[in-house]
């Protein structure tokens, strides 16, 4: 036996084979599979008016089994009339029961007929990498598929008593599959890891789709800029804000200068600011993107026109949210800059997680200060001469440094709870401090020259945020936020000295303070108090529907007291609520994403009286209900293009520095109403990926039309005011092409052009025609542009290196100060033409842990103007060094 094994294998294992064949022959039909006989045998029958039952009788004759079923479960005496000609045994039962989802069960000769198991479960998630949440994420589970949203995170459910294979994939990573067998229990949580794919690692920051893009996905007309591209450079905030379609950011100065913002030609207060959703308008008068450093956020998203509820504010014409949360893992992000002017930037991320106990600590914070001390220069053809004197009663045209412009500002945050528990996917309490001073150079223009005005305070904020997905039900999401801060800062105008620019004194000894002979001296407190709830509730009907709702209560109260003269504050205040309902819906395939939302607006204002000194007023009480409604939608044609539209009736309700003044440069307007508008966008967008290369272009329209229109004028040489304007339309378009080739290129060029017209044909209640009826508004932006070019090479000086060159041009066309009707165009002052350019250079070693960076603004050292008579800093140069962890 064991030579015939050895020699004659091949014929051993056909014999085996032969009688196992034989076996299956001898063995009895129900043990063969009856499936083949029974439930996919062909039948012709007919039926005539007769019971299920009575069918089921017949059709067990002809087919020769036995039906086992709940005859009142599957309504058993409800009568059919039908002919059936060789049809499958299954397919005719499941006919038969049409409108009962049945299942089929075959043993020996017996058939079981069942209704199917209707019931769902629950599957959610968060899918990242080592860098953090991933978006755009295939998720399937059987025929069902999602994808992640710019959280990472994913929400799908699937029938129970099946087995099915979770299927995670995304280009640039490895695919996983597990196998899940569904059952009738709790939501199950699954969060993975995707691991990179060496072989396409180079393409995986084209590939993949980002939190940016999957934003721009949405029905809303909306930039989304991630800043890990912008993290090793000195900008804050606002200069990368600066460079995205829409927006123009006119500063008025150099570090932690006031701004002006403006959005598709609605600016000012019109425009709401966010940090994860929060309202900025509760952190302080020293807390603004100017002085944020970049690397604190992740991206930036800019929604014109039309604003999601769960940002829960009265945005006219637009929101900026700043989003900061690096997700639930441990890193260390921390960086120093020095620069012209004497400029010193420091920032600080941290955080840390315990994978086991879900404790998270983190701590963020920022470190400002700047000279501000760079040269002015005079530009008589622009009005703007400075002039300082030369000899008894004579003058000279001189450029000169600034001398009274330091600024300074820290921030620190402090955080502690819980991620990833039962009972909350967050719950963190927090404290927020920031400090600032500031020295005032100049009032709205620079023909008044300040010496010892400036402004200093304090701000504290304790916070606390909660959020739990599938809290109590499934698909119901819940976040929720609370805070209370206290902002004190003080105004000193306490000096009797005027300057010249060259810092010469011009007269001493004077009666009043350096605002203006009408302005006595003044040491003014203030304190402004702060309260904001804010609920975000989120509840998925199925999988392609879901209802939201946010509610944002605001309450703000100022008081104040001067200590030099006899001028009395009485507390003023406001409170606003801000309620949001929205559905959301997915169609066609998910080709089509549509939101429907309505808000409600209540603001209720106090004003103190005000008695002595040179403006008394009495004490007024004011309330106003506004109700507000929208949509956005999206239309994916193909996997290339969608189409884009929105609307919104929204309004937008003053602020207290609207009323009431700054204290330093605005002046108070208690008769300011709020104000509304019709806003309309219209866009489409392209992208493309072929292999390494990516492509995408945005167009886009939009139409505003707006009533009692809040804007700013200047008011004297050194005050603003904010004023109303009756009817106001804006209309205007953009467009945004860009390229990239994997990590080594990238090329952005946008164009923004927009028209703000007068619209109020008539003075109010008469019938006398205005003057600048059709005219422009004055003081605001209309045609802008932006370039930016990338080149980086990795490895190329070692292993884990990274070389990277990029440079952006900014140009503005000039545009009126004043209403084009009040004079000549050889009259009329205007913003002049320009034409900026900046570069920069980095270097980062160990895959990105130590960076270097060299940066030049401004290379041509041009004279660069934001605002009428108020030039901003020249050729600066900047040297930033990085250290990063995670």
């Amino acid at each position: 036996m064991k030579i015939f094994s050895a020699q004659q294998p091949y014929a051993f294992l056909l014999r085996i084979i032969s009688c196992a064949l034989l076996c299956t022959l001898c063995l009895p039909n129900d043990a063969l599979g009856q499936k083949s006989s029974l439930l996919e045998k062909k039948v012709t029958i007919e039926f005539d008016n007769i019971k299920i039952a009575q069918a089921l009788s017949q059709l067990e004759k002809q087919v020769q089994c036995t039906f086992v079923y709940s005859p009142q479960l599957l309504n058993a005496d409800r009568k059919i009339s039908k002919k059936y000609s060789n049809e499958k045994l299954d397919r005719l039962l499941s006919d038969l029961f049409s409108g009962k989802k049945i299942k089929l069960k075959q043993n020996g000769s017996q058939v079981f007929i069942g209704l199917l198991n209707e019931k769902k479960q629950h599957i959610y998630g968060k899918i990242s990498s080592a860098e953090g949440p991933l978006a755009g994420v295939s998720v399937s589970l059987g025929t069902v598929q999602t994808t992640t949203d710019h959280r990472g995170q994913y929400n799908l459910s699937a029938l129970v008593d099946q087995e099915y294979v979770l299927r995670i994939s995304n280009v640039g990573y490895k695919t996983i599959n597990r196998s899940l067998f569904l059952k009738e229990s709790a939501p199950l949580v699954i969060n993975l890891e995707l691991q990179p794919d060496q072989q396409v690692l180079e393409q995986v920051d084209v590939a993949v789709k980002t939190a940016s893009q999957q934003v721009k996905e949405t029905g809303f007309n909306v930039n989304a800029v991630e800043l890990s591209k912008f993290n090793n450079t000195t900008r804050d905030v606002n200069q990368i804000l600066n460079t995205t379609t829409g927006v123009r950011i006119r500063e008025y100065g150099g570090l932690g200068s006031d701004f002006n913002f403006s959005l598709n030609g609605l600016s000012g207060k019109a425009i709401r600011f966010f940090i994860d959703g929060i309202p900025m308008e509760n952190f302080g008068i020293g807390m603004n993107f100017n002085n944020i450093p970049v690397n604190l956020a992740d991206r930036l998203e800019v929604y014109k026109g039309v604003v999601p509820i769960e940002l829960g504010s009265d945005a006219l014409g637009g929101g900026i949210n700043m989003v900061t949360n690096k997700g639930a893992k441990s890193y260390l992000d921390a960086s120093y800059s020095i620069g012209s002017f004497n400029t010193h930037r420091l920032s600080l991320n941290a955080q840390s997680v315990n994978d086991t106990t879900g404790l998270l600590l983190k701590l963020t914070g920022f470190y400002n200060y700047s000279d501000n001390d760079y040269w002015m220069h005079s530009n008589p053809k622009y009005d703007a001469a400075i002039l300082v004197p030369d000899g008894p009663d004579s003058f000279v045209e001189k450029s000169v440094k600034r001398f009274h412009d330091q600024y300074k500002s820290a921030m620190i945050q402090g955080e502690a709870g819980y991620v990833n528990k039962k009972w909350a996917d967050a719950f963190v309490l927090g404290m927020l401090y920031n400090n600032h001073y500031k020295e005032f150079q100049t009032g709205q223009s620079q023909n008044i020259v300040y010496g010892k005005v400036n402004r200093h305070g304090d701000y504290f904020m304790p916070t606390l945020r909660y959020k739990k997905d599938n809290l109590l039900v499934n698909g119901l999401n819940v976040s929720a936020f609370a805070s209370y801060a206290v902002d004190k800062y003080t105004v000193v105008d306490t000096s009797r000295t005027t300057y010249w620019w060259d810092g010469s004194v011009r007269s001493s000894q004077n009666n009043h303070g350096e605002f203006g002979a009408s302005i006595n001296r003044s040491y003014t407190n203030y304190q402004n108090s702060f309260l904001l709830t804010r609920l975000n509730l989120n509840y998925h009907l199925n999988d392609n529907n879901q209802l939201a709702f946010n509610q944002n209560y605001n309450d703000a109260r100022q008081k104040s007291d001067e200590e030099l003269s006899q001028k009395v504050f009485s507390p003023s205040g406001q409170s606003k609520s801000v309620s949001g309902l929205s559905w959301q819906n997915r169609a066609f395939g998910n080709a089509l994403h549509t939101t429907v939302f309505a808000k409600l607006f209540h603001f209720r204002v106090e004003l103190g009286e005000v008695t002595g000194g040179k403006n008394p007023r009495t004490a007024q009480k004011r309330s106003y209900d506004n109700f507000g409604y929208g949509l956005a939608s999206r239309y994916r044609i193909d996997n290339h293009i969608g189409l884009k539209f929105s609307y919104e009736h929204a309004y937008r309700l003053p602020e207290l520095v609207e009323v009431l003044g700054d204290g330093v440069n605005i002046i108070s307007n208690p008769d300011i109403k709020p104000e509304s508008s019709h806003n309309l966008n219209l866009s489409t967008d392209y992208i493309h990926q072929e292999g390494a290369h990516f492509y995408s272009v945005d167009l886009g329209g939009f139409f505003r039309n707006a009533k009692d229109f809040i804007y700013t004028i200047p008011a004297g040489n050194n005050t603003s005011q904010f004023l109303n304007e009756g009817k106001v339309i804006v209309f205007g378009g953009e467009a945004e092409v860009q390229y990239k080739y994997g990590r080594t290129l990238e090329m952005t060029l946008n164009a923004s052009y927009q028209k703000s017209k007068q619209n109020q044909k008539y003075v109010y209640g008469t019938e006398t025609p205005r003057a600048n009826y059709g005219n422009m508004i004055p003081n605001q932006p209309w045609l802008y542009g932006n370039l930016y070019i990338s080149v980086g090479k990795s490895d190329w000086l070692g292993k884990g290196t990274r070389l990277q060159f990029d440079w952006s041009s900014q140009y503005y066309h000039s545009f009126y100060l004043t209403w084009e009707a009040w004079g000549s165009a050889q009259s009329l002052n205007v913003i002049p033409t320009q034409f900026l350019h900046h570069a920069g250079m980095t270097y980062s070693l160990k895959e990105g842990r130590y960076n270097i960076s060299v940066e030049c603004r401004n290379l041509g050292n041009e004279l660069a103007y934001d605002n009428f008579r108020l030039q901003k800093p020249g050729r600066s140069f900047n040297l930033k060094l990085r250290y990063f962890i995670h």
